[in-house]
């Protein structure tokens, strides 16, 4: 499933990425609000098919876009180990009633069970420990 598909509001994402995100992702992070609202964050270091002036250069200004979410919570959020979350293959199930996102690695797990998922807007910056490690 492409989860970019079950995102309100997400013509500006479809430009970006028309083929969808590519994996992995970081999901950097979940805010959870009154009356069932949940924002979080997905992090990607995939380079967009179009150019954003206001962001700059891809891989000179900028090597990370945050995608922000907005979306009301489910039956169901399980965190495990969160401080060892990082970059990896996040998966996507949908039913009649929720989006499940999962991502597993080591000891770290995540399951967001959420609906009605509304694109905010995206931010960038630029991941240096990733710049350090490419001139190596």
């Amino acid at each position: 499933m492409n989860l970019l598909d079950k995102i309100a509001r997400n013509q500006f994402l479809l430009q970006l990425f028309p083929t969808g995100l590519s994996q992995p992702i970081h999901i950097g992070q979940i805010n959870l609000d009154i009356g069932g609202r949940v924002y979080f964050n997905l992090h990607t270091r995939q380079k967009p098919e179009i150019e954003v002036a206001k962001w700059g250069a891809w891989g000179k200004d900028y090597n990370t876009i945050v995608i922000k979410l907005f979306a009301k919570s489910g039956e169901s959020i399980e965190i495990k180990e969160w401080r060892n979350s990082h970059y990896d293959t996040l998966t996507t199930e949908e039913n009649a009633k929720y989006i499940t996102i999962r991502q597993k690695n080591n000891s770290f797990s995540l399951k967001l069970e959420v609906s009605n998922i509304i694109f905010q807007e995206c931010t960038t910056y630029t991941d240096e420990l990733e710049i350090e490690n490419t001139k190596e």
